[in-house]
Parts: structure tokens; sequence; C-alpha cells
């Protein structure tokens, strides 16, 4: 009787245990419906979908923090970059800058809220990433292509190549790790850094179908990161982009807007060296958030009354400097309809002929630093608005 009482309870627990289990089975299974269902809904409807993006060190210290915000309609993106160094609330009481969050023990959660509420816009899910994992990623996609100002520093044994040039994982590291001495606008500058490879990153490569696949993107691109998407959001994610991608929308940089969270710095606070403070208490950047968010909502479409149509043509017998700076001009939007070769290619002086607009040739001419601008017939079958002539004095970004 004893054993067949316990057989009993024994048989009880059990019955219990799987009332449980399927209870949590049941719970389980609709945060992650619940979770597919965000993200297919916000691409059924065109809504915007957002990410806070963040890069760790081997320390746990936040050394990069970026929010995106896509929207799936217009195929538009608004990036907003933040100092690491900015000095935010974290939960109820916690004050602390945002590159010490995880050290402090701030979870992935609520460093997703924090930087929520820090935006004034709610954000979806959380990327980190470790700087061996970025490299990994960034050689997997076959690098990306920036166009750089020249980065030399042989105490930090940085050295990055002038011009338009492809970053692997780890020159790509180089590029944004190297530092000037701390003060504010150093750190802006790396800012402007950071956004120029994210700018690299947001434009898909011809090869994207061969070096992602879905079983790529599930299996190993999850593995290189910690988030709170599930596969199956990624799974989603993955296929919507793979759809626009085979309909040849390649880059999503075009239409893109860049933020930076500016902030004021502070040296009297105790316990730091020195921090940065929102300006305005986040007020300008919840501002300028909300004014980008609903111009992301409208097709991006370049307007032909600024747009500035370029022939270029090598007046010097270096090989390739023609192709050299089509690639460096259209990084600032000009539109270069033709490259090719001068009368001569003897030419000393760099010049700049108005073929329409003069407003739009001393836009050139400003950028290149060119002091020779002259006038001649439009092409009667052509619709430029200025000939570059390249000369010698011109190093492959300006005039000497």
């Amino acid at each position: 009787m004893a054993y067949e009482r316990k057989k009993g309870e024994a048989g009880g627990w059990i019955i219990i245990g799987i009332i449980i289990m399927m209870i949590a089975g049941v719970i389980f299974a609709g945060r992650f419906f619940k979770n597919e269902e965000k993200i297919k809904s916000a691409f059924n409807n065109g809504k915007i979908i957002s990410f806070v993006v963040s890069g760790i060190n081997s320390q746990k210290l936040v050394k990069g923090c970026f929010a995106f915000f896509f929207n799936s309609a217009s195929n538009r993106v608004t990036v907003v970059s933040i100092l690491p160094k900015t000095y935010i609330k974290f939960g109820k009481n916690n004050y602390h800058t945002i590159e010490e969050s995880l050290v402090k023990k701030i979870s992935y959660d609520t460093f997703k809220e924090s930087i929520s509420g820090l935006l004034g816009m709610s954000i979806d899910y959380y990327i980190f990433i470790d700087k061996d994992n970025l490299v990994k990623l960034i050689d997997m996609i076959g690098g990306v292509e920036i166009f750089s100002d020249g980065v030399k520093n042989i105490e930090q044994n940085v050295n990055i190549p002038s011009g338009l040039t492809l970053l692997d994982g780890d020159k790509s590291v180089e590029y944004l790790s190297f530092y000037l001495p701390e003060d504010k606008e150093s750190r802006y500058e790396q800012l402007s850094r950071n956004e120029k490879l994210i700018r690299g990153f947001l434009k898909l490569k011809d090869d994207f179908n061969e070096a992602f696949t879905e079983k790529i993107v599930t299996s190993l691109f999850y593995r290189l990161i910690n988030t709170d998407m599930t596969v199956n959001d990624l799974k989603i994610f993955y296929g919507e982009i793979k759809k626009r991608f085979n309909e040849k929308k390649y880059d999503y940089s075009k239409g893109s807007e860049s933020i930076v969270l500016y902030c004021d710095r502070k040296e009297d606070v105790p316990g730091y060296k020195y921090i940065y403070i929102p300006k305005k208490n986040g007020n300008w950047v919840r501002g300028e958030l909300k004014d980008s968010i609903e111009n992301l909502k409208k097709e991006f479409l370049p307007d032909d009354s600024t747009k500035i149509v370029l022939e270029i043509l090598n007046g010097t017998e270096i090989i390739g400097l023609g192709a050299r700076t089509k690639e460096y001009l259209a990084t600032y939007g000009f539109d270069i309809l033709e490259v090719g070769n001068a009368e001569s290619n003897k030419m000393q002086n760099t010049v700049v002929i108005v073929r329409g607009s003069e407003q739009k040739a001393e836009k050139v001419a400003d950028l290149i630093r060119c002091k020779r601008i002259t006038k001649d017939e439009p092409y009667p079958d052509k619709k430029i608005d200025v000939t570059l002539i390249l000369g010698l004095d011109f190093d492959g970004k300006e005039v000497k």
C-alpha cells in the first residue's frame, strides 16, 4: 500500500510537471510568435524597424554606439551616432557613461531601454558585437569600401591610405580605433570616421547572394552577435533584404540621414575625468530624430535642380587620374556622366568649365580649390553642367 501511495504521488507530481511544462511552453511560444509577428508586421505595413548597435572591447567597455531606424517602405535609414562617454540614466537611479554601462552590470535590455529614452524613440532590438567578431563579420562580407582622408599614426600602428579604399576586418578596426588626444573635436571626428564605415556597410556588394545565404545568416552570423532578435526574426529580415536585392536595391546609403548626438563636455563630475552631457538634456536630438523619422516616409528622389552633372577629362599623362577623381567626387553626390582624355595631356593647371549654371561650377571649384573657372557653350545633346579638366596641379582631391 505504501508503495502504491508513493507511486501515486510520483504520478501526481509527473502530471503537475507536465502541466507546468505545457504552460511554460505556451508562454514561450506566445512570446516567440509575438516577436516574429512584430517584424513581419513592420515589413507588411511599411513601419520603422530600429536597432541599437554597439561595439565592445575585451573589457566589456562600449567603444561605439549607434541607433538605426529603417523604414521598410521607403528603404531609407536614419543613423544616430552617440559618443561612448555620454552620461545618461540607466534604469531608475543609475547614471553612468554609455562606455562603462556593461561593466556596471547594466543588462542588454536596460541598455536598449535607456538609449530609447535618450532618443525619445522606441528601439526594437539590440545588437552587441566584440572586436574579434567584427573583424570576422567584415571579412565575411568581403570588406568595407570607404573614402578616407588618410589616417596615419606610427605610435598607434595605424596607416590608412587616402582616397577610395577597401578595408578588411583588421584595417576597419584600425580605422575605427584611431584617436587623437582626448578633446571634444577629436571625438566627433572619430564619429565621422565611424559614419563612413557605416555607409560602406549600407552598400551591398554584387556578390551578396553568395556571401550571405539563409544558412550563413542564421548560423554563422547569428553566432557573431549578442542580440534579442530570434533566429526567425533574423530569417525574416534577411529574406526581405534579399528580396529587395533581387529587385536591384543595393545601396541603402542613398537617401540615408545622419544625426550626431551632440553633447557638452563636463569635467566636474565626481569620479570621472570627464563625461559628455547631451545638449538640452537630449531635447535637441529628440527633435532632430522625430523630424528625420517623418522624412523617412518619403521616397528618396534626387533633386534635379541641385544635382550637378560632371564631365571629367584627364589633361595629364597620369594613367587612371580621371577614374580616381570620378570615385572621389561621386562620394559628394556629383553625377559623373563621362570620363575621358582632354585634347592635351600636358595641362599644367586644372580648369573648371561652366556648361550651364555658374553656381554649380563654383561649387565644384570650391570643393577642389580650383581658381581657374571659364565658360563655354553647353553641349547640344548632353545635359552636363560642368566640365572638369585635370592638370598636373591636381593631387586627386584638390588643386595645389
